[in-house]
């Protein structure tokens, strides 16, 4: 029997862009690079985000911030995340000439990290809905499709106000991960929250926290109201979840691992996707039976070769990569 679409699942509009699907992507500093979200939109996920973009660093011309921008083929309709507190870096960054390939502007006010909100940005930007509204206004007025990823609030819930001023300042999309800033990651995300800020807006509400399974999905969309659901630490390990949320055949974890690391060497150098797959493999081998030894020795192995080659071997795989 061919596999159906979950519940709720289907094409989403915003602003001017058409998605094929309603099923997101979460941006994950170190874990969403351009191989994963690669890997994610092969298994059909509505859309993926670059890694936060500075957008001091893009004004400055940072290399580690340009390396950031690179987007593949596959990311159709395709978005990219900033991050800053000064309006007017962020328009001088919409107008650069690097971010002209994207066709959303994705703005970080959800980053909950003490790095980036020390410096106001991030989350840290939930404590001032004035100028929050300011930075959407500005960049809105650039014509670019203009969506905010957020919080519920900083310490205190805020997030049907500050939401409300985004959509008047020119968003055309609100995600919304159901923690505070002070609950970083830790208890549970608040969807009673999400679901009382999709009631309150006319653009589409995202939600984000906690989903990791279809069935959470179709409860999601079904009971909280939301145009759609974003996927983050839900996604690692399994980003054929995506597959089965669209009705597809994700196929055999090796041969996803093994396509995660082929994808990988396309885009960076050997010594990176080593380092950078060791955690990938921690997520992806999580309970899976006889992988304990692989678990162990992924974390010396130095060889890319080495490491496909313990791969295939755990899996009782014959055929060449």
């Amino acid at each position: 029997m061919t596999p159906c679409p979950a519940k709720g699942v289907k094409p989403l509009q915003i602003g001017g862009v058409t998605l094929s699907n309603n099923i997101f992507l979460a941006p994950l500093a170190g874990y969403t690079d351009i191989a994963f979200r690669r890997l994610c939109r092969d298994f059909g996920a509505g859309l993926t985000t670059t890694e936060m973009v500075s957008v001091k660093g893009l004004y400055y011309n940072s290399a580690n911030t340009r390396e950031l921008l690179a987007a593949a083929d596959n990311e159709t309709p395709s978005c990219v995340q900033l991050f800053g507190s000064d309006k007017e870096f962020f328009v001088r960054a919409i107008n650069s000439p690097e971010l002209e390939k994207f066709d959303i502007i994705d703005i970080n006010m959800g980053c909950p990290m003490p790095k980036i909100t020390k410096n106001g940005d991030g989350s840290a930007l939930m404590k001032d809905v004035r100028k929050a509204a300011g930075i959407v206004e500005a960049c809105a007025k650039t014509g670019r499709t203009v969506t905010v990823k957020m919080r519920t609030g900083w310490d205190k819930i805020n997030a049907v106000e500050f939401a409300r001023a985004l959509q008047d300042a020119g968003a055309k999309l609100i995600a919304v991960h159901g923690r505070t800033t002070q609950m970083l990651y830790g208890g549970n995300a608040d969807w009673d929250v999400i679901a009382s800020v999709a009631a309150a807006l006319e653009i589409p509400v995202i939600g984000n926290g906690d989903i990791k399974t279809v069935g959470e999905v179709e409860f999601a969309l079904e009971n909280y109201g939301v145009a759609g659901v974003m996927i983050g630490r839900g996604a690692l390990g399994q980003p054929d979840l995506f597959a089965r949320l669209t009705g597809r055949d994700g196929g055999r974890l090796v041969d996803i691992i093994l396509k995660h690391i082929d994808y990988m060497r396309a885009y960076f150098p050997e010594r990176y996707v080593v380092t950078n797959m060791r955690k990938h493999l921690a997520c992806y081998l999580k309970g899976v039976p006889d992988t304990k030894q692989l678990r162990q020795e992924v974390n010396v192995v130095e060889n890319l070769n080495e490491l496909v080659d313990k791969i295939k071997t755990t899996f009782g795989v014959k055929e060449n990569l």
